[in-house]
């Protein structure tokens, strides 16, 4: 890449994973959070399934096959999730959505995995690491920095909680995927885990009324 083209993406890799999040956080757009997500992975997916160097079997498993691992990895984190409900969480808060909205929380283990989980990760993922990785001297460099925007997206719900948690896991998935590159093996991951926040109430830091 020249060095004019570096400036021009770095231009837009901060426009979309800081301007973005910060324009919603100040509330300059008054409009639903989902609407600039889906526009967003809709460019990405496009970009991605359009590039001649992206590799398409990301979308499936890509001859994944540590399924230990997986598990180890999830089994973990949601042991961490448990300690963190009990630990942060009020005792009302605790499985509410099962216990008192269950409605609600079918719709979510339904919908989490399809509209948040894959959607997030197609774009933070797949698309970031595709058309970002030329920016930085290493891949440790991308991940860390990968961490810290998919943390930062997170400010949107007001709160250390949120922002804390994702760039920890963040780390997790954006190692997972530039170890395997399965967008769909991260995808599981990240819907797992997310479908449990909810669950067990942990959800609470992650819930916009308008999103």
């Amino acid at each position: 890449m020249t060095t004019h083209s570096k400036v021009l993406r770095w231009i837009e890799l901060i426009v979309i994973f800081i301007g973005g999040p910060l324009i919603f956080y100040f509330n300059i757009l008054r409009i639903p959070k989902f609407i600039p997500l889906l526009l967003v992975f809709a460019v990405s997916i496009v970009y991605l399934l359009l590039s001649k160097s992206f590799n398409r079997k990301a979308f499936g498993i890509n001859g994944f096959d540590n399924w230990k691992d997986f598990g180890i990895r999830i089994g973990i984190t949601l042991l961490v999730i448990t300690f963190l409900s009990l630990a942060l969480l009020p005792k009302e808060h605790l499985f509410e959505l099962p216990i008192n909205h269950p409605w609600i929380w079918v719709m979510i283990m339904i919908f989490y995995p399809l509209w948040s989980a894959f959607t997030q990760e197609v774009i933070y993922r797949g698309f970031y690491f595709h058309r970002y990785s030329p920016l930085f001297k290493s891949e440790k460099i991308a991940i860390l920095v990968n961490a810290f925007l998919f943390g930062f997206l997170h400010i949107i719900f007001r709160n250390w909680v949120a922002v804390a948690a994702t760039i920890v896991i963040g780390l997790v998935w954006a190692y997972t995927y530039t170890k395997h590159g399965s967008l769909l093996i991260v995808s599981a991951e990240h819907a797992i885990v997310g479908n449990y926040i909810f669950t067990i109430g942990l959800g609470y830091f992650f819930y916009l009324p308008d999103f």
